[in-house]
């Protein structure tokens, strides 16, 4: 069995790569990242049979839609199939019949071909070949093109109109921002800028320096580890199961389905992410429940409750997870109530309070794996990767702007803060009790003067107390 072999396109090029896995007919994933981008490229017997790219505009759901290959509904039905069961969305097409091999072999073939063409633009990126991956040629399309064949493709192929966008980007700048800061030489800086921002008492704290910084450099590649892995689809609570189970049984309508993720934030970000798997436009980006089933239509969302209320699917919860969802229901009425003095609109308001505990829940999981002393240091390294944490959480769910904004936020907000980020901050500190993760502050006056206002209405605290009491009570949390 050959070794995995990594290295930089610039030392290694794609076309000697592709050759040298043709000539010695080896299997396996060749992985390909730059700039937070990842392409992967699928090689059976020095054959290439498949090709995947973390880009929207290069997904074969979308690819399918934009080139009328298939209709909408009928791949949201798929990708349902596709995020909860893990079956491929080639597999699923066969088997249902939907395409002839033939047919989709031409469909896979031609984004496939397009991609490999972009890749040799990717000058410096790194890669790696992991001979341990299985694969399969499923398709029987016929990619195994040398390696110089396909250099001397791409060099003819350059055509400015059809060059994703996300491939310009300068060559001396490969890393995304969030790969720069997780690289061992600034998690160093980090570590010892965390503790110059501490009071002294806290910066001494219990454990000697070397095992502080053992423990936080683990907890930091972990950290770049869960960044790097796509996004999964994440298993509704129990009760939510069950609410889910009861309306297909009862033939609920859409409606009812939008009620039932009200209660739950990880459907309402499932639901979201199957919304947007398609869509390549910011403008046209799902915000809310609503338009999530609106745009997923009643075939892919029966589909999907089948697979969600799977017993074999349900994960057990912990203390954390139920912590997470008192937090997410709080901050989601809180917003809802507050968004009429703002121009938010009341579902996004809730929306957006509902997911804004997402954004630390893997990094709190990740965190309290780790051997940190409880204390100021601890919440101090949960503060520093928060923002990148949530920001990428994001972009990998393909959530529009003012998602991106809150998850993204380091919490230090004002005036000058997006509108999103700004209705958040007040909702949280109208229910200060139900808050995890870093604390959101503001020391703008133009901010509390705002708040004032807020606050003025002596009614608002009240009521948004009865309505959280209401869901804790009828969730039992």
């Amino acid at each position: 069995m050959p070794a995995t072999l990594s290295g930089s396109l610039d030392t290694f090029s794609l076309a000697d790569l592709l050759q040298w896995l043709e000539i010695n007919g080896l299997s396996g994933r060749v992985t390909l990242v730059r700039r937070g981008i990842r392409r992967t490229v699928d090689v059976k017997e020095g054959a290439i049979v498949y090709v995947s790219s973390s880009v929207p505009e290069e997904r074969l759901a979308t690819h399918l839609v934009r080139q009328g290959v298939l209709p909408a509904a009928d791949v949201y039905e798929l990708l349902a199939e596709n995020f909860t069961t893990g079956s491929t969305l080639t597999h699923l097409i066969l088997e249902k019949g939907l395409l002839s091999r033939e047919e989709l072999a031409e469909a896979v073939e031609g984004l496939a071909l397009r991609i490999l063409l972009d890749l040799f633009r990717w000058s410096g990126a790194a890669f790696e070949f992991d001979p341990t991956f299985s694969t399969e040629n499923v398709l029987k399309i016929q990619l195994s093109l040398r390696g110089q064949m396909l250099a001397i493709q791409g060099a003819k192929s350059v055509d400015d109109s059809q060059r994703i966008r996300l491939s310009l980007a300068r060559d001396d700048d490969l890393e995304a921002p969030w790969e720069k800061e997780l690289q061992p030489q600034t998690v160093a800086q980090t570590f010892w800028s965390i503790l110059d921002r501490l009071p002294a008492d806290a910066a001494a704290g219990a454990g000697s320096m070397k095992d502080r910084f053992l423990v936080f450099s683990r907890f930091s590649a972990r950290v770049l580890e869960a960044l790097r892995t796509p996004f999964r689809f994440l298993a509704p609570y129990p009760d939510t199961v069950e609410l889910l189970r009861a309306a297909l049984r009862d033939s609920a309508g859409p409606d009812h389905l939008v009620r039932i993720a009200a209660l739950d934030p990880l459907l309402t970000l499932d639901l979201l992410y199957l919304a947007n798997s398609i869509e390549t436009e910011p403008g046209r980006l799902t915000a809310t429940t609503s338009q999530a089933v609106d745009t997923l239509g009643g075939a892919a969302l029966r589909r999907l409750v089948e697979l969600l209320i799977d017993p074999a699917s349900a994960p057990h919860r912990d203390r954390l997870d139920r912590i997470v969802r008192r937090a997410a229901v709080s901050t989601a009425v809180a917003a809802s109530h507050v968004s009429a003095t703002t121009d938010v609109d009341p579902e996004l308001a809730y929306t957006l309070g509902l997911l804004e505990p997402l954004g630390s829940f893997d990094l709190l999981k990740l965190l309290l794996a780790e051997d940190f002393e409880p204390g100021p240091f601890r919440a101090a390294a949960l503060r520093q990767y928060r923002p990148v944490f949530g920001g990428v959480l994001a972009r990998k769910v393909n959530l529009p702007r003012p998602f991106a904004e809150v998850l993204g936020s380091a919490g230090e907000v004002g005036s000058q803060s997006s509108e999103a980020e700004q209705l958040i901050f007040f909702a949280k500190q109208l229910v200060p009790g139900d808050q995890i993760g870093h604390e959101w502050s503001s020391d703008d006056p133009a901010l509390a003067d705002r708040w004032s206002v807020i606050a003025s209405d002596p009614q608002l605290p009240a009521r948004i107390a009865r309505d959280v009491a209401g869901l804790k009570d009828l969730l039992g949390i």
